[in-house]
C-alpha cells in the first residue's frame, strides 16, 4: 500500500475562531502537536520588545494547576517532549508523545496558554534568564550577524527587530505589560491548533473545546505593515578569528507563484554541498568553510539571502566571487541537467523532511499561517517539476539584476570589501 493514501487532512474552524488541522497518518505512533499564536516579534511596540519571547518563556514558571516541575515532568513522565519558540510572526507552543496521550498534550498546552500566573518574582529572575541569553548570542558572531542583517535589511520596521528584545527592554517588563499583551494577542481567534500523527480529528476538536474559552472573543487588527526595502551596507568590528559577512535582497511573498522558482534558485546558487557557492567557495577557491544561501518568508514580503565566515584576507575575494556566481545564474542559460537535479534534491529534501512528524505539524501550522489553505505535497511537487530553467533564470534576474544588495560584515575586516558587490 502507498502510505500516502492514507493520510488526511481535515481542517476545523470554531465559533471562536480558533482553527484546528490535522494530518492523520495512521502508520505512526506519535503525535506532534502545535498551539501556533498569530502574533511574534514583529507585533511588538517598541518600549516591549522582546515581550513575544518573554511571555513564551514565562507560561513555563507555573500555572494555576502546575509548578515548573509538574510542567516539565508532565510529558516526559511518558516519553514525551515540551518546547517553546517565538519567530517574528508566530508563536509556537508544541509537544510531541506517543499516540495514546493525546488527552494529555492537548491539556498541558493548553494549560500553558491559558492558566500561567506570571508571578512578579518570577518575571524579576526571568529578566536575567533572558539577558544570558542575549549575551549568548552576542558571543556568537555566526548568529549575531544574522539579526544584525535583519535590522539592516528591514531598517526600522518591526520585522528588523531581534526576537529576544534587547537589554533595556527586557529589564522594562513588567506583570502588567505581560498580561496586558496576553490578554490583547492569547485570544481564540489567533490561534491554531495543528497536529500530525496517528489521531483522529474529531477527538482533538472534542479535547480543544474542553480547554478553550467558547466565546468569540474580539480581534484587533495587527496593524502589520509592509516593509520598504531600501539597500544599507553596514560593518561591525570585532575581533574574531572569522569574519562574517550576511547580504541579501527583498523577494516575492510565499504566496506568489514563482516561490518554488525561488527554491530552486535558492537551491541551486547555496542550498547544498552541490551548489554554486559550496562548489566554488569552498572546494575550489578555499576561501570558506561555511556558505551558504537562504529564503526567509514573510506573511507580506519575503528575503534572499547568502551567509559566509572567512578570514579577514580573504572576505573581499569571497564577495567577488559570490558576485561572479550571480552574474553567471542571471546571464548564462540553465542546463536541464542542473535544473533537474535541483528539484530532485528539492523533492528529495522536502520527502526525508515529511518522515518526521513535527515537520509536517509545522509546515500544516506554516501554510494555514501564509497562504490560509492546505498546500498538498502533490500540489507541492507539481508546482516543482513544472518550473522551466527559463522561469529560474527570470526570478533570478527580477532578484539580482540592477540591484544593491544589503549587507553586513561582523569581524576584523578593515576596508571597503562591499565594492566587490558592484
Amino acid at each position: 500500500m502507498n502510505n500516502r493514501q492514507v493520510e488526511t487532512y481535515k481542517k476545523t474552524v470554531l465559533p471562536n475562531g480558533l482553527k484546528i488541522i490535522t494530518e492523520t497518518i495512521p502508520y505512526v505512533r506519535s503525535v506532534s502537536l502545535g498551539l501556533w499564536l498569530d502574533v511574534g516579534s514583529r507585533d511588538e511596540p517598541d518600549p516591549a520588545m522582546g515581550i513575544s519571547h518573554f511571555i513564551e518563556h514565562m507560561v513555563f514558571k507555573g500555572t494555576r494547576t502546575r509548578t515548573p516541575s509538574q510542567i516539565a515532568s508532565h510529558l516526559e513522565s511518558v516519553g514525551g517532549v515540551l518546547n517553546a519558540f517565538t519567530g517574528r510572526e508566530q508563536t509556537c507552543f508544541y509537544a510531541k508523545f506517543l499516540d495514546e496521550h493525546l488527552a494529555k498534550g492537548v491539556e498541558i498546552l493548553f494549560d500553558l496558554i491559558t492558566n500561567p500566573l506570571f508571578y512578579a518574582p518570577d518575571i524579576e529572575k526571568e529578566k536575567k534568564v533572558i539577558l544570558e541569553e542575549i549575551r549568548d548570542i552576542e558571543d556568537s558572531p555566526g548568529e549575531l550577524v544574522h539579526d544584525l542583517f535583519a535590522e539592516t535589511i528591514f531598517s526600522d520596521h518591526p520585522l528588523g527587530r531581534p526576537i529576544l528584545g534587547n537589554k533595556k527592554t527586557v529589564m522594562a517588563l513588567n506583570r502588567a505589560k505581560v498580561l496586558r499583551y496576553v490578554g490583547k494577542h492569547y485570544r481564540p481567534g489567533k490561534i491554531i491548533v495543528a497536529a500530525s500523527g496517528n489521531l483522529q480529528h474529531e477527538q482533538l476538536v472534542e479535547l480543544t473545546e474542553k480547554y478553550i474559552d467558547a466565546r468569540k472573543l474580539p480581534i484587533s487588527p495587527n496593524g502589520r505593515k509592509k516593509p520598504q526595502f531600501k539597500p544599507v551596507r553596514r560593518m561591525f568590528r570585532r575581533n574574531t578569528n572569522q569574519t562574517h559577512i550576511c547580504l541579501g535582497l527583498p523577494t516575492r511573498a510565499f504566496t506568489d507563484e514563482s516561490r518554488s522558482a525561488m527554491l530552486l534558485m535558492n537551491s541551486m546558487m547555496g542550498g547544498g554541498m552541490s551548489s554554486r557557492l559550496f562548489q566554488n567557495l569552498r572546494e575550489e577557491l578555499g576561501l570558506v568553510y561555511t556558505v551558504y544561501s537562504f529564503l526567509d518568508f514573510f506573511a507580506d514580503n519575503g528575503i534572499f539571502g547568502i551567509y559566509l565566515g572567512t578570514d579577514k584576507t580573504n572576505a573581499a575575494r569571497a564577495l567577488a566571487a559570490i558576485r561572479k556566481e550571480i552574474d553567471l545564474i542571471t546571464s548564462e542559460k540553465l542546463s536541464d541537467f542542473e535544473v533537474s537535479s535541483a528539484k530532485e534534491q528539492l523533492k528529495g529534501n522536502l520527502m526525508l523532511g515529511l518522515e518526521n512528524t513535527s515537520n509536517r505539524m509545522n509546515r500544516l501550522a506554516k501554510h494555514e499561517l501564509l497562504a490560509e489553505r492546505h498546500i498538498s505535497l502533490d500540489e507541492t511537487i507539481a508546482s516543482i517539476d513544472a518550473v522551466t530553467p527559463d522561469k529560474v533564470t527570470e526570478i533570478a534576474r527580477e532578484i539580482f539584476q540592477g540591484k544593491e544588495f544589503s549587507a553586513v560584515t561582523l569581524g576584523p575586516v578593515k576596508g571597503n570589501i562591499y565594492s566587490e558587490l558592484e
